[in-house]
């Protein structure tokens, strides 16, 4: 026992090295991030060349998606049996791989199958990348992660910008042919840079089973509400009434099967827990109100102001440098404010923005002075990116919090939960919009109902202990919790 608080001791004091270990991590994500962008903007492009049904087009997106839902978890609790540097190295240099998959498919099916493959081991990343971030800086985690998180956006701005400037001189093969180097190299670096973190005693095998029927119920999932959302058509309801069964069917075998397993993929007492129960419940009402709604922007700017859509493009950037302004001041505060009043803050703006945003106003007046569309469509976007970055670093920390040696876990929960709120939002606002008699109105009303969604949410908000009170979540000790400097540091 004694042996236990002193290696827990160990483990709060911050390793040398750090901050290069924090660099390679962030550059790495911030590359990863950007294929998302980059891909989105080689759509259309990519259809044509491939000659393939728009519908399909869509998957490859959406494939992505899934692929980090069902790998978040499941990634979250392997990094505890071989080590979050293990987790991260080999997830990189598979993304190399699946990239130049990616880039040699000879047909929009084997693209598809691929980008799966590309969403899943990414996916990992981020749980990793956290526990890594979470271990070397020790007690200073918490601005460390905020800090790590509040780089992202950047993705989503450089993204669409280096993906077209790509797809312009080298075409769309080469916006996934430039990851295979670069995930090769980082996966080198990475094995001889990073530390090992993370590990806790476990035994038996990896739950195969349980990956698979997570996977089977996410994407029975998120078949059914893409059937619903078709533009083209009416949904066939035997089709999706078949993929909800299945949906339904293998996340009931999956609880059961979880429950009796001896080595779960998804950790169901982090689940039943109140405090992680509540703050998973925050993150998929906030993935599917915030993701729902900042993807289709352009297509709002587009259909009900009439934007161009190099114009409507230009909305996103400067919402992403006031998130990362925000959230860097809100993780460095995070020590004095506690978790709760940043996410209350941040998300009860949210809604105001959304509400506002779903009113539709155009060149509104106050005070005597008119504000043309694009400003004002700016200033709510960007008024939504300061409230996002409020709030994201505490829900980031607040379950870490709870079990610091369980950081790859519940980071994989957590982004599990926020990016299927997200992909269930896309489906939601896409079916509401292509139901209405035109898109813009559409979208205003998908937009005020995800604002109800978020504002009915934040009852989870009092399960949710602050920072000074926060109770430690027992568990066995981690199997090394001093890890070596990185190389060069000594």
């Amino acid at each position: 026992m004694a042996a236990s608080r002193q290696a827990h001791h160990l483990n709060e004091q911050p390793l040398p090295g750090r901050h290069v270990v924090f660099a390679l991590l962030s550059a790495s994500m911030l590359a990863y991030i950007m294929q998302f962008g980059m891909v989105s903007v080689s759509i259309g492009r990519l259809t044509t060349d491939l000659n393939a049904p728009l519908r399909w087009s869509g998957w490859v997106l959406t494939m992505f998606m899934i692929g980090q839902v069902i790998a978040m978890p499941v990634v979250g609790r392997i990094s505890e049996r071989v080590g979050a540097k293990n987790v991260f190295a080999i997830g990189f240099g598979l993304f190399g791989l699946a990239s130049l998959a990616c880039a040699v498919a000879p047909n929009v099916y084997l693209l598809i199958a691929a980008r799966a493959l590309q969403g899943a081991v990414g996916g990992g990343l981020q749980p990793a990348g956290t526990s890594l971030i979470g271990h070397v800086y020790g007690g200073g985690r918490m601005r460390a992660i905020g800090y790590y998180s509040s780089l992202m956006p950047f993705g989503a701005v450089l993204g669409p910008v280096v993906g077209g400037l790509i797809v312009d001189h080298f075409g769309w093969r080469w916006t996934f042919g430039f990851n295979v180097p670069l995930g090769l190299a980082v996966a080198v670096v990475a094995f001889l840079m990073l530390p090992d973190a993370g590990r806790r005693p476990q035994s038996g095998r990896i739950d195969s089973l349980g990956m698979g029927l997570l996977a089977l119920a996410v994407t029975s999932l998120i078949f059914a509400l893409t059937e619903l959302g078709r533009r083209q058509g009416s949904p066939d309801p035997v089709l999706v009434g078949a993929s909800l069964a299945i949906s339904v069917a293998a996340l009931a075998i999956l609880v059961r099967h979880e429950r009796r397993t001896a080595s779960p993929i998804i950790d169901l007492d982090l689940l039943s827990r109140r405090e992680f129960a509540s703050l998973n419940i925050l993150s998929f009402s906030f993935g599917m109100s915030w993701i729902g709604v900042a993807s289709t922007i352009p297509l709002y700017a587009q259909n009900a102001y009439g934007f161009s859509v190099a114009s409507s493009g230009t909305l996103l950037s400067p919402r992403a440098a006031v998130m990362v302004i925000s959230s860097s001041v809100a993780a460095y505060f995070l020590p004095r404010t506690g978790f709760r009043k940043p996410m209350l803050v941040g998300m009860l703006g949210l809604v105001v923005t959304l509400v506002i945003l779903g009113r539709g106003l155009h060149d509104p007046t106050f005070a005597g002075i008119t504000i043309p569309n694009y400003t004002w469509l700016l200033i709510v976007v960007g008024s939504a990116g300061v409230f996002f970055g409020i709030a994201n670093p505490s829900m980031n920390n607040a379950g870490i919090d709870l079990a610091p040696e369980r950081i790859a876990s519940i980071a994989g929960l957590r982004g599990m939960f926020m990016n299927l709120g997200g992909t269930i939002g896309i489906a939601f606002v896409v079916l509401i919009a292509s139901r209405a008699e035109n898109i813009g109105d559409g979208l205003d009303i998908a937009y005020t109902v995800l604002a109800a969604v978020l504002l009915l949410s934040l009852f989870a908000l009092r399960a949710i202990p602050e920072l000074s009170r926060s109770p430690r979540v027992a568990g066995p000790p981690v199997e090394e919790p001093v890890a070596a400097p990185a190389a060069g540091d000594a």
